[in-house]
């Protein structure tokens, strides 16, 4: 209205913040991340593909639960590393539009979730219990994941001896945070990229004026980073089902 010269200023210019914004700097280790992660398997269709999903592409919630089967092409070029997800611009924060390179991890989770049997087989989206939208209920599912770990903390807490302990809260977003820091500090891979695979639009390490002239997707160094996290969550996932497996051999002989 101001712009358009309707009225002659603002009237909320002076209105002050309810609350003092806050950014959250909770992120989980690497330990802590597989532990959510197997505890995702028991959500079943469709939280537990989104979730892991979250983990293994870590978009913004909304933009991968509402992901259209049109935006994906799982077999480019015949070759299943080559498979991508075109995000447009209008379903992302930023704006920005983004090519999003997707792990043979990521593609497996994405046909899993297309193949569950309580997906509505007519479904424009992945991620749907209606078939007509995409799927809702976030909180709900949260609060379910939270009980799934509670209980086996307390049930591995009994089998040892010794008080539960619960785990910190965390949040969905978390996990956006949990993948910048670990690709940084576990795979070494370069702060720039790793803010680009986030469609960030401007950090201390880009400037803005650098991302109004430099429009470098960086793609093939982001794919490389994300086949590299893909294959430490499915070799520290592997390496964790097999510690189970010889600890219920061990039992079994006791």
């Amino acid at each position: 209205c101001v712009d358009q010269e309707i009225v002659e200023s603002n009237p909320a210019a002076n209105i002050k913040k309810p609350a003092k914004e806050r950014t959250r700097d909770r992120f989980h280790s690497l330990d802590e991340l597989m532990e959510i992660w197997d505890a995702m398997g028991e959500l079943g269709y469709p939280f537990g593909q989104l979730y892991r999903l979250l983990i293994v592409v870590p978009m913004r919630r909304e933009e991968v639960a509402a992901m259209p089967v049109t935006e994906l092409d799982l077999a480019a070029d015949g070759d299943p590393d080559n498979a991508v997800w075109t995000l447009p611009g209008h379903r992302t924060k930023s704006g920005n539009s983004l090519r999003v390179p997707l792990s043979p991890l990521a593609v497996s989770l994405i046909k899993e979730a297309l193949a569950a049997s309580d997906r509505p087989k007519d479904s424009p989206f992945v991620f749907s219990m209606t078939g007509d939208t995409s799927v809702s209920g976030y909180a709900k599912a949260k609060r379910r994941l939270d009980r799934i770990i509670r209980d086996r903390r307390i049930a591995a807490a009994k089998k040892a001896g010794r008080e539960p302990v619960d785990m910190e809260h965390w949040t969905i977003h978390d996990l956006r945070t949990t993948f910048s820091t670990l690709a940084s500090e576990v795979l070494g891979a370069d702060i720039t990229v790793v803010d680009r695979i986030l469609n960030h639009v401007a950090t201390a390490t880009t400037s803005k004026i650098m991302r109004i002239y430099n429009k470098s997707e960086l793609f093939d160094r982001r794919k490389q980073v994300m086949l590299d996290w893909a294959a430490m969550i499915e070799r520290e996932a592997a390496a964790r089902a097999g510690s189970r497996m010889e600890l219920q051999v061990v039992g079994q002989f006791k």
